[in-house]
């Protein structure tokens, strides 16, 4: 089985660094061009299946890429991003700080009426385990956000919760992980069909 785990396109709280979490916002121009181009680099893959998270920037970016692909798409909870909580809305700066406050690394700590990384590790794994018994042998487009998608590099790789904070995520980059008896990373945080044209 094959991997490739993406990143939506731009959102305007991306480009005002603005935590989203579960906020249902769409992409703005320069996210659909770089959805058009991330398209463009996939549109010759063979992809067996497409996975997105059901929130709207997901799902526009994968659309972008169907239409290249005669597939269906799975719109799934499971792959939406970390859920901030109280603390959808604000900075990152600010976000910082909060967390901070507690004497907690990011990975400890539990955004007020919101998810833990725990949390979204217990849905990531439960998504990772529907595909693998749906797809075996196959290639899976999946279309999810920063954070999710490093806590699932990070469980398909058995990396600890300080080396997944260490994972870039630009907007539409392209992971890709082959699983067999053992996973291996093919390609981390590639946003190169962009080529400085929507970046």
């Amino acid at each position: 089985m094959k991997l490739f785990i993406i990143r939506h396109g731009q959102t305007d709280a991306n480009a005002k660094e603005i935590m989203q979490g579960w906020l249902d916002l769409k992409l703005n121009n320069k996210g659909i061009k770089q959805a058009k181009l991330l398209a463009k680099r996939l549109k010759k893959e063979k992809i067996d299946a497409f996975y997105s998270s059901d929130l709207k920037r997901a799902v526009m970016t994968a659309e972008e890429v169907l239409k290249y692909h005669n597939k269906r798409l799975v719109k799934t909870s499971l792959l939406r991003e970390l859920n901030f909580g109280y603390l959808e809305g604000i900075s990152y700066e600010k976000y910082i700080e909060t967390f901070k406050c507690y004497c907690l690394k990011k990975h400890e700590f539990r955004n007020p009426k919101g998810e833990s990384y725990e949390d979204l590790k217990k849905r990531v794994n439960i998504f990772l385990k529907e595909i693998s018994r749906k797809h075996k042998n196959q290639n899976v487009a999946i279309f999810a956000h920063g954070i999710t998608n490093r806590v699932m590099i990070a469980e398909l790789l058995n990396l600890s919760p300080e080396k997944a904070a260490e994972i870039r995520q630009e907007n539409t980059c392209v992971n890709i992980i082959e699983i067999s008896s053992k996973p291996k990373l093919i390609a981390l945080n590639d946003y190169s069909h962009l080529n400085g044209n929507a970046f």
